[in-house]
């Protein structure tokens, strides 16, 4: 999952600021239903800076007034001028609504997700998670069960989604300084607007998340957003073709729970945003012991350690997982050496040189998942490469009892990005399936006129032409 905030988590918790809140910057007092949508065009916007504060402020920077954003709302969505609107989506009667900023055209980009709004799922009875305290990190989330790999352990409407900023303009005579507070104000300014919005209880569990930007130049919502948002993809509208545009187009998720995540540098969960349901998915990367915590990785987890300290520490994050107290330089180099791997072959193209071995493929990625599961890093994507590609290595060979086995791990990863692509592999849970000789890869390594005829059929399904 790729991010747009740096997925922070608070170290202390923050007490509860039920009611409506006002920022010092925020001269709209709107009193907005739930339901309606409403539009602003920016009257002056020029740019985004390319990353907020997170150090302290000695003091707080001044910025003289008259230079914030005329907020000209109009009610629906249909002004063709609006630069961003305000509205609540889904908009169904299964579960609560998520309060959103979107910068126009986002929201057409969600109306056409086929299958939108698809109703949540029902939740787990009894609940697979509780919320409750941490020692040394506030809140946390913990399992109430036994969790199997690649279940879901709940589905969670967002109470707010956000870009990641609003471009503004640079007034003459201004600092760098002054830009990016003027950035952050205005930020402040647009956030409140949908947090006014949320229901009375939404936005007292909003307040009640924890904020580690207090000292920075961040307003009390913009605060909240930047330490518990998580990055979205998949939102920008089409019209978002150059850099600058992808940028100011991107997106923030704050949850009521999964927000809540505490960090760790071998995640046992992995969130994802699901478009047609418009809801957040909490997966369970390996099996998880009853009464264990959940946890998510907020920095780049396959880092030194030294790396990941620094990274960390703007949150008074200290990690304790094993990566980070037991032998520290030899976790070191296997996650470098995890970071550093790059398939030197496809399936296909090992299973049609005959010059390399035909367990060539298999031992180089069981190098990798030996790692992997080393440091329990099971939610990476190449975790999921790489045992599909064992999979897919032994149907080359038309070894159905280790491809079955295979088959049956490649099912429980349904949190990569590749599970869509998965469909028909339960029909390979049997090594006597009829499924197998229909492969496209089936004894490709082993029989010379099925790899002509597997190649013939791949790049023809590549090239568009249903086969040569």
């Amino acid at each position: 999952m790729r991010r747009g905030f740096l997925n922070s988590k608070p170290a202390k918790e923050h007490p509860n600021h039920p009611g409506p809140v006002s920022s010092s910057q925020t001269n709209t007092n709107l009193k907005l239903p739930s339901k309606a949508t409403t539009t602003v065009k920016s009257s002056q916007e020029n740019d985004l800076p390319r990353s907020f504060p997170y150090a302290a402020q000695e003091k707080p920077v001044e910025v003289p007034k008259g230079h914030e954003t005329k907020l000209n709302f109009v009610e629906g969505s249909g002004n063709p001028q609006a630069t961003y609107i305000w509205t609540a989506l889904p908009q169904v009667d299964d579960g609560p609504d998520t309060e959103c900023l979107l910068r126009a055209g986002s929201k057409e980009v969600i109306l056409k997700t086929p299958g939108f709004p698809k109703p949540l799922p029902p939740a787990n009875s009894p609940p697979a998670f509780r919320v409750g305290p941490s020692p040394g990190k506030g809140m946390g989330l913990f399992s109430t069960r036994d969790i199997e790999q690649g279940e879901t352990i709940l589905w969670e409407r967002p109470l707010l989604i956000v870009p990641l900023g609003i471009p503004t303009s640079l007034p003459a005579g201004f600092s760098k300084a002054q830009w990016i507070q003027h950035s952050l104000n205005e930020y402040e300014r647009y956030v409140e607007v949908a947090v006014n919005r949320m229901q009375e209880h939404r936005r007292a569990a909003f307040m009640s998340l924890h904020n580690c930007h207090t000292k920075d130049g961040s307003g009390p919502l913009v605060g909240r957003v930047r330490t518990n948002g998580i990055g979205v993809d998949g939102l920008q509208p089409a019209t978002a073709k150059t850099e600058y545009d992808m940028r100011v187009s991107s997106y923030s998720v704050i949850s009521e729970h999964i927000s809540r995540l505490n960090h760790s540098c071998s995640p046992n969960t992995r969130p994802s945003f699901d478009r047609a349901t418009f809801a957040q998915r909490l997966y369970a990367v390996r099996d998880i012991a009853a009464g264990e915590e959940l946890t998510f990785q907020y920095i780049n987890v396959l880092a030194k350690k030294t790396e990941r300290d620094e990274g960390l520490s703007p949150y008074a994050v200290v990690c304790a997982c094993l990566a980070c107290t037991e032998g520290t330089a030899e976790s070191d180099k296997s996650r470098s050496e995890i970071a550093g791997f790059k398939p030197t072959s496809s399936v296909l193209a090992w299973a049609v040189n005959r010059q390399l071995p035909d367990d060539w493929l298999i031992k180089k990625y069981m190098i990798l998942l030996d790692l992997i599961d080393k440091e329990r890093l099971e939610h990476l994507d190449v975790y999921c490469v790489a045992t599909r590609a064992i999979m897919e290595s032994y149907i080359c060979l038309g070894d159905t009892q280790n491809a079955s086995k295979w088959a049956a791990r490649v099912l429980r990863q349904s949190w990569s990005e590749m599970y869509e692509s998965q469909l028909g592999v339960d029909k390979l849970l049997d090594p006597d399936s009829p499924a197998y000789a229909k492969h496209a890869l089936w004894r490709i390594r082993v029989d010379t006129a099925a790899a002509t005829g597997a190649m013939s059929k791949l790049m023809g399904e590549a090239l568009g032409l249903g086969g040569w």
